[in-house]
């Protein structure tokens, strides 16, 4: 909601019961004294700002949609990331250490039966050491999987806990705001035909000048008429 304050006469002063043996009567006649010099008028002040607030929240509302907007496109590549693309390359490296890990040995079988000379077994180092680092990729490929889904889930539940808070703010955006929006525009339409009505009878708009003065005065001496009519 959106709310627009008149600032208050300056004339108005606080009446306690020790200045005055009956301030209520006094305070009546106050008010209808002020009522009847401020009819038919306003005291407007900045017109304009209205519509200035509309457009600031308006300008509002599409940098916050537009901020939201991004956010949705980067969370759809990070879940795209981590839900396909790495799950995908590291159940295929753990498929391919696999294939790596039985060539490895088929070469080292290979190598143990053409250098064999009777019963000692060569050293066939290069082969070994082939297959240490075909298991060490599989080992590590397989880890890898594992991380992936545990990076999987606590990214999951972190964009479930953000779209949850995004909610309130995306609906208030789309709903709310244009409601303010109409409200700031109805209100800013219904101030310019107040002028445009009252503009040939001399309403005058804005901060009050001398006028306001005079009339503070005319209040004040007309409070001092009273306090002391009960003298001859």
């Amino acid at each position: 909601m959106f709310l627009i304050c008149f600032a208050k006469p300056k004339s108005s002063t606080n009446i306690s019961s020790s200045d005055n043996p009956s301030p209520l009567p006094l305070a009546q006649k106050r008010a209808r004294r002020v009522k009847v010099s401020n009819m038919g008028q306003a005291r407007l002040t900045r017109i304009d700002a209205v519509q200035e607030m509309a457009a600031a929240v308006d300008v509002f509302r599409n940098e916050a949609t537009a901020a939201l907007e991004s956010l949705d496109i980067e969370i759809r590549r990070a879940l795209e990331w981590i839900h396909h693309d790495r799950h995908d390359h590291w159940n295929h490296q753990v498929r391919r250490g696999w294939e790596q890990i039985t060539e490895a040995r088929v070469q080292l079988q290979q190598a143990m039966t053409a250098r064999r000379i009777g019963n000692h077994d060569p050293a066939c180092i290069d082969e070994k050491k082939a297959l240490a680092r075909a298991k060490k990729r599989l080992e590590i490929a397989q880890e890898k999987v594992e991380s992936v889904r545990h990076c999987a889930l606590a990214i999951d539940h972190a964009v479930n806990e953000y779209r949850g808070a995004r909610t309130p703010l995306s609906s208030w955006l789309e709903s709310e705001v244009p409601k303010g929006l109409a409200a700031l525009r109805r209100m800013m339409d219904n101030l310019e035909d107040y002028l445009a009505q009252h503009a040939s009878g001399g309403v005058s708009a804005g901060v009050m000048g001398s006028g306001e003065q005079g009339t503070g005065s005319g209040e004040l001496g007309a409070e001092s008429g009273e306090q002391g009519g009960g003298a001859p």
